[in-house]
Formats: structure tokens, sequence, C-alpha cells
């Protein structure tokens, strides 16, 4: 008997209750609601306060005015330590509540009984307010003894109205292309020198920003880049980003200067029909670019849900592309990445593993860079 690889979990919030409905396997379905934690929400939002404290200068992404005054001689590493504990400690106690239990229990059930190296749940939350939670580090299987880094979460929009290619070019090399957006404050030095390691497995294509260059012609390059007839495999992003209500997110390509998701709709659709797969944002509060993308039919879109570190960032995509060189797939290399910022860098950047997420399409099959003989 053939058993489920995959389970999709959707959480809705409504008031003061959430709803949690799992589906897998030849229809079957579980739901439940129970009572949202008042102070999970409070908890949230003074540790992303005090993460943007610590984390006060270089960040890729805009960040609303957090206050002129800074307290002198404040440990802010320690407060981010205690805040990321206290907030962890109150998402897990809500995630092992009773009402969950037979959602965790059948989750559990068929990891055990599965051949499967990952079971994956696609998580769907209906607000960008439950999408900011840490859902990656839900450990479901500690209380049935197993092994949880074989459950992984991976995040899919709500709105999926768009299908994934399933043509892609496999005959030949990977092909990127790398958007390095306004360097203000930021250096792309590192990210330059980890895709440009790939150069072996994959034909890699920079453009960007030129001091004095027209901002015109440099969106009009971006456009027509995109939709190269060649193809591409994976669109890289480098930069400042933002989330937006209504047009999918926005990335700065110059000072000052952003292009809308929106503006590049049409050229994402075409380098979709033409083998483009994974999209990396490598910039911050990316949570609005993923649902957009993934909703456009892109397989994989990895992004940083929250504002992230220039040093984060270029420390994340080195040992992101060193896995994707090892042939990993992109789950495997954001996951490997992440592990990386969690064991070998919580010191130096504490919380920093919390931020990246992988959105996946649920039809779309994970991508990989192969090795094709020349």
């Amino acid at each position: 008997m053939m058993i489920a690889s995959n389970f999709y979990l959707k959480v809705q919030q409504f008031d003061k209750f959430c709803s949690f409905e799992l589906s897998w396997g030849g229809g079957q379905n579980i739901g439940v609601t129970l009572a949202y934690p008042e102070n999970l929400t409070a908890l949230y939002q003074e540790w992303q306060r005090i993460y943007l404290r610590f984390y006060n200068t270089q960040l890729r992404g805009k960040v609303e005015e957090i206050g002129s005054f800074i307290a002198p001689n404040v440990d802010w590493h320690a407060h981010l330590v205690q805040s990321e504990a206290q907030l962890l400690y109150e998402f897990h106690h809500w995630l092992r509540s009773v009402e969950l239990y037979e959602i965790r229990a059948v989750i559990a059930q068929v990891t055990k009984n599965s051949d499967n190296p990952y079971i994956d749940i696609f998580l769907t939350c209906n607000s960008l307010e439950l999408a900011r939670f840490p859902w990656e580090v839900w450990e479901m299987g500690t209380e049935f003894a197993l092994d949880s880094s074989k459950i992984r979460i991976v995040r899919t929009p709500l709105n999926r109205r768009e299908t994934v290619n399933t043509n892609a070019y496999h005959a030949r090399k990977a092909r990127i292309l790398v958007i390095l957006g306004d360097e203000s404050g930021l250096n792309f030095k590192t990210e330059k020198a980890s895709v440009s390691s790939l150069k072996s497995l994959a034909e890699i294509t920079f453009i960007g920003w030129q001091p004095h260059g027209s901002i015109t012609e440099l969106k009009t390059k971006i456009v027509q880049e995109i939709a190269s007839k060649a193809g591409w495999d994976i669109l890289f992003f480098a930069g400042h980003s933002n989330e937006t209500n209504l047009t999918g997110g926005e990335f700065g390509i110059a000072p000052n200067t952003a292009l809308l998701i929106s503006e590049i709709e049409e050229s994402l659709t075409i380098a979709k029909s033409r083998g483009l797969q994974v999209a990396i944002f490598n910039s911050c509060k990316g949570l609005s670019i993923a649902n957009k993308l993934i909703d456009l039919g892109l397989s994989q879109v990895a992004i940083m849900r929250e504002p992230i570190h220039n040093r984060v960032a270029e420390e994340f995509f080195l040992q992101f592309v060193q896995a994707l060189a090892e042939y990993k797939d992109v789950h495997e290399s954001l996951l490997a990445a992440s592990k990386y910022l969690k064991l070998e860098k919580n010191f130096t950047y504490p919380s920093a593993y919390l931020i990246p997420s992988l959105f996946r399409h649920p039809e779309a099959t994970l991508f990989s860079v192969r090795f094709v003989a020349q």
C-alpha cells in the first residue's frame, strides 16, 4: 500500500480562535479549533522589537521607525536570546495543545511507517500575521520519539491560480540570473563570489544598477532579461525588499528606486514557460513576494520573512550555494544553511536561523543542480 508522503495544513485565525485543517492521502481530513493565545502576538512583537534593535544597521529593507532613543549599555544580545526563548516557549506550548494531538499523531504515524527520507507538510496561513511565526521549528515528532528532522514544514500560499511548468530544461546546464539591487549600505561581494563558484555547474548572468545609469533603461533591461528566450532555472536577487499590500512586494534595484512584482509579472510568466523554477530573494520581508510568485506558478521560492542583516544574508547564501553545489535540492540547501546559522553562528547572529522560509507549489518537484557533461 502506498503511504502518503505529503500533508496539507491550513491554519486560519478568526478573532480569538484558530482553526487547523489537515488533509492527506485519499481525501482524509481532520479539522480542529482552539483558542489563540493572547500573549503570543505580544511576545512576537517584543521579540521583533529587540531583534531590530540588535540588527539595527545594514538591514536589507526599510524598517519602520523603532524609536530614536537607544538606551546606553544595554546588552541587546542577551535581551534577544531571552526574548526568542520566551516566544518559542509560548509558540511550542500552543502547538502542543491537546486539541492538536490527533493532527500530530497522524503525522507521526505516517512518518513512522514511511520509507521516504522526508515527510513534507505544506503549510498555508490565512494572514501575514500568522505567517510571520517560525513554523519551521515545530518539532511535532518529539513526543512520539521520532526524528523531527524527517518532518519538514514547507509553505504554500492561499492562492495558487497558475500551474507549475514541468517542462524543465534538464538537458542543459542550469542557468542562473542574478539581479543585484541597490547596494546602499550593503555589500554583495560574498554573494557574487558564492554564485560564481557554481560556474562549472551553471551558466550565470549578472545584472544590476551602475552609477549614473538610466533607471528606465535598467528597468527595461531587467524585464527583458527575465523573459530571455534562452530561459532560466534560478532567479536570484540580493538587496533591499519589502512587503506591499496589493502589488506582491517590491525590491530595490537602485537608490530610491524599486520594482514591484506586479511590474514584472508578465516577464515572470514568460520565464516560467521557458523553464524558470526557483526564485531566491536574499532580502528583507519577502512573504508577499513568495506568495505572489507561487501564485504565478513558480515552483519554489526562498525568502527571508523578517529584515535581515547584510552579514547574515551573506553567511546564509554561502552555505545555501555550497549545499546546491553538493547536488542537494533547494529545500535541503535552505535547511542546511539555516542549521549552520543555528549551530555555528547563533552566538554571533542570534535568532537569524528562524528567518529563512521555503515556499513551494504542491505539484512541484524540488529543484537541484545537475552535472551536465559538455
